[in-house]
């Protein structure tokens, strides 16, 4: 059982950031000391959005670590001011990195039909695919939003692991992947805690219950 850590962009905010997302940017030295200890300390590293700095921040840093990271992108944004274009795309897939999908247009899932979610999903691995020449397959939930309803709709689609804003770690083999995710202000003691906390029996079974009230056994479900 692994920390899974979710990250958004890093260093000054540019433009194009909103109020709503201020509290997701974190500082470069926020990041220096995830690398530090993810060197030190087994954990799982994702990025959701598709911002700019995952190739001019991220990328040189996790290589320079030996380190990897699945970036996940909304490709509606590709290109666009602030985000990643494709050949940044290309050059995350081609140095080791996982690509996967935040859907197309970063919906929330819940409040749109099944048809919805499968054009949105399904229009985003396509253009992903295409991008970098090789089958993209795992997609992060935009928001975190789901219930037993979107994951159904993901499970059918053949998404092989589904990553989520329930918090907490997981196993490498789980299908539906809890993340805690890392905000600005956050110390080097909190990322520790995080990163190397191992529930104990008792709170293990209250948050898969939890988990459980909204994804039923897709909590369960394996890859």
């Amino acid at each position: 059982m692994n920390a899974c850590l979710m990250l958004h962009g890093i260093g000054p905010l540019p433009p194009h950031v909103g109020a709503d997302e201020t509290p997701y940017w974190v500082s470069r030295e926020t990041f220096d000391t995830i690398v530090e200890l993810m060197q030190k300390i087994p954990a799982r590293l994702t990025f959701d959005d598709g911002n700019a700095t995952d190739e001019t921040i991220a990328l040189p840093q996790l290589m320079k670590a030996g380190l990897k990271a699945s970036f996940f992108i909304p490709s509606a944004r590709i290109g666009t001011e602030g985000y990643v274009s494709e050949d940044a795309i290309r050059e995350l897939h081609r140095d080791g990195m996982e690509i996967g999908s935040h859907g197309c247009e970063h919906l929330d899932w819940t409040q749109v039909s099944d048809a919805e979610i499968t054009h949105d999903v399904m229009q985003s691995v396509e253009q992903l695919s295409t991008i970098i020449q090789a089958p993209v397959r795992s997609v992060a939930i935009p928001y975190g939003y789901c219930d037993r309803r979107v994951l159904g709709v993901l499970r059918t689609l053949g998404m092989v692991r589904v990553y989520s804003s329930f918090r907490g770690p997981d196993s490498e083999t789980a299908w539906l992947v809890r993340r805690d995710c890392i905000k600005k202000g956050m110390s080097r003691e909190d990322i520790l805690r995080i990163i190397s906390r191992k529930p104990a029996a008792a709170e293990t079974a209250i948050n898969l219950l939890k988990v459980w009230r909204r994804a039923g056994n897709a909590a369960l479900w394996t890859s």
